[in-house]
């Protein structure tokens, strides 16, 4: 097992991104402009890199265990795993509102429909 360690500037970095982007997820959190999931899903792009440059000894585990040569590979595709699951659920949600949608508006018809019968069987209307 490689034991090359970050350098001292990729770690700063790296975890100067990890909390002001953490920051900023958490107020948009409490603003309501997310929710928990989205919260939860979108921190992994920070938690992650942030998790290979702190802990290197527990990526190259990692890899290793994976059989993977390079830890950056396990993490592209882990995050690649966190968008595609964060896409889907997105997917799933958009199609729940758009069922949604379609049946308010049938719904709004519809009613329309029965404001409109009222109105014409009134005498005078």
């Amino acid at each position: 097992m490689t034991s090359v360690l970050p350098s001292p500037e990729t770690v700063v970095v790296i975890s100067a991104f990890a909390l002001i982007y953490m920051l900023v997820l958490l107020r948009k959190t409490l603003q309501g402009k997310f929710d928990l999931y989205d919260f939860m899903m979108l921190s992994m792009v920070a938690i992650i890199p942030a998790g290979f440059a702190l802990f290197p000894n527990l990526a190259y585990l990692v890899s290793h265990l994976t059989g993977v040569v390079f830890p950056f590979v396990v993490m592209f595709g882990t995050l690649f795993l966190v968008v595609f699951a964060f896409m889907h659920n997105m997917t799933a949600r958009l199609h729940r509102l758009e069922r949604q949608n379609c049946a308010l508006i049938q719904e709004q018809s519809l009613l329309a429909l029965e404001l409109k019968a009222k109105e014409n069987g009134r005498p005078g209307g």
